[in-house]
């Protein structure tokens, strides 16, 4: 018996059929806690990345921001932060830790995450982290503010919203400094024309030697030149000066064009502008008019003629010994914006004393704005601090701003059928059909050509429509800007500050490299 029990046991010792899955089951351990700890490292891995990308969005946010201390940065960032991770993901996040170094701003985060598997080896939570650096690279900024200074805007208070909006764009833009390597802002207001400045009278690019056919086009003489006429007027009447605004040009080649003017092309230069005296009431045959300033005489006829209100306007003669009417009328500079175009500068008072300067006065004309704006962006005259288009680390953009649609009465004054204006009068055909029913749509269909012409040239462009109600004007401000959202909607005065610094955050936003 003991000796059966022996030789069993010794069987036992050598037999191996069983190891197999003896030393499976040792193994089936630290195998399952390796898949699992994968498992939890993946888990980890994401929530990683989701916070990394959470805090890009922290820095590229705060980077591109402007006006605010390093601790209200701090706040901003914590924000978007929690913004793009909220507390319901999966790990837990710690505080943002923001620094600041010379142009460098960078986002620091650490948080834990819940373990599953490898709370069997006795590790609860796993340690993830993340950090986004930004640098601010300097792009250079050429900026035109198009603002409206019609006369609408002098009611309930919009241009003094207009202007504490705009000025606090500018100074965030110019970071609190007097000056600026980066950027460059011009202010153009415009009315029923744009003013480029009486300093300009001298340039050869002022057609005042009556050259081109806009500036002959409203008197009965060829011969006629504007500034003859205006010295005539001021020996009457000593403010009745030409103020610095100037036509339209005409043709398809300039007229809605930033084509350079030249001394050897006549249609390419720019006419001084001068709204001419209209008919007096014994001459109108029946009809009104809005600015008859001085008193027509016999017009150069005999008295059977006398009733020819056009030919009245016309008469040059009468400017030889102005005499004023009684009327009030607005003069020869009606619907000239006063305020000149303050061209690109690289000094933060100048365009805030600009914009100070505004005054409420005239018709809506708005592509006569809008082609400022670009001529003062564009490198050839009459502006040319302007640096073009070649340098991909310039950003040259147009903030429009208008508080109505474009109205020069159209069919009304008399047999001008409209208002004088940058584009002169509607029976000169200049705005569609002569007899000025299609004025207005005219005008939004050169508002139109000018802004399509304006961002095909590279040019962003911003508009506001500020306590616009009209729907075609809103449409046509949408569809102006560069995209959908670079247009704004403003219905009140207090909306008006949110805007502009939007803008300014959308220009800073271009200046910023990761």
């Amino acid at each position: 018996m003991l000796q059966t029990i022996t030789e069993c046991c010794r069987s036992f010792k050598w037999n191996k059929k069983g190891n197999v899955a003896i030393l499976f089951g040792l193994a089936l351990v630290p195998i399952a806690l390796a898949i699992g700890a994968a498992a939890d490292y993946g888990r980890g891995l994401a929530v990683r990345n989701r916070m990394a990308d959470a805090a890009d969005a922290a820095a590229l946010a705060i980077g591109s921001w402007q006006g605010l201390t390093q601790e209200q940065l701090k706040q901003r960032a914590q924000q978007f932060f929690d913004a793009n991770y909220p507390s319901s993901e999966m790990g837990t996040a710690g505080k943002l830790n923001v620094s600041f170094a010379g142009d460098d701003i960078k986002v620091e985060v650490s948080g834990t995450v819940p373990t599953t598997f490898l709370k069997l080896a006795n590790i609860n939570s796993l340690d993830v982290g993340a950090s986004s650096t930004v640098t601010k690279r300097q792009r250079n900024i050429e900026l035109a503010l198009v603002l409206d200074t019609t006369g609408s805007m002098g009611s309930s208070g919009k241009m003094s919203a207009m202007q504490t909006a705009a000025k606090k764009m500018v100074t965030d833009l110019f970071n609190g400094n007097a000056t600026s390597d980066s950027l460059v802002a011009a202010v153009v207001p415009f009315a029923g024309a744009v003013n480029v400045g009486t300093a300009m009278k001298s340039k050869d690019w002022i057609d005042d030697q009556a050259k081109s056919d806009i500036a002959t086009e409203d008197y009965n003489s060829n011969k006629t030149k504007t500034f003859d006429l205006y010295e005539e007027l001021s020996d009457y009447k000593s403010s009745w000066n030409w103020d610095g605004c100037v036509r339209e040009r005409d043709g398809d080649a300039y007229e809605l064009t930033d084509a350079a003017p030249s001394t050897s092309t006549p249609a390419s230069l720019f006419a001084p502008y001068l709204a001419p005296d209209e008919a007096d009431d014994d001459h109108d045959e029946g009809d009104n008019y809005s600015n008859s300033y001085i008193e027509d005489g016999n017009c150069g006829t005999n008295n059977d003629n006398r009733r020819k209100a056009i030919k009245c306007q016309e008469y040059t003669g009468k400017y030889d010994d102005p005499r004023r009417d009684e009327y009030g009328a607005p003069g020869p500079n009606w619907n000239c914006p006063p305020q000149a175009i303050t061209a690109l500068t690289n000094t933060k008072s100048t365009v805030t004393t600009a914009i100070d300067a505004l005054q409420p006065s005239g018709n809506t004309v708005i592509p006569a704005g809008l082609l400022w704006g670009w001529r003062v962006l564009s490198p050839g005259a009459p502006f040319t601090e302007g640096k073009g288009k070649d340098d991909e680390e310039r950003v040259r953009a147009i903030v429009l701003l208008t508080d109505g649609e474009n109205m020069v009465s159209g069919g009304g004054n008399g047999k001008n059928n409209s208002v004088y204006n940058a584009f002169g009068y509607a029976r000169k055909g200049h705005l569609g059909r002569s007899n000025g029913n299609q004025a207005e749509s005219e005008l939004n269909d050169k508002t139109e050509t000018v802004c399509s012409r304006v961002k095909a040239d590279g040019i962003l462009v911003y508009t506001i429509g500020f306590r616009v109600n009209d729907t075609t004007t809103q449409n046509m401000l949408k569809n102006c800007a560069t995209k959908p959202d670079m247009y704004y909607n403003s219905p009140s005065n207090s909306q008006l500050a949110a805007i502009f610094n939007d803008i300014a955050q959308g220009l800073s936003e271009l200046r910023i490299a990761q």
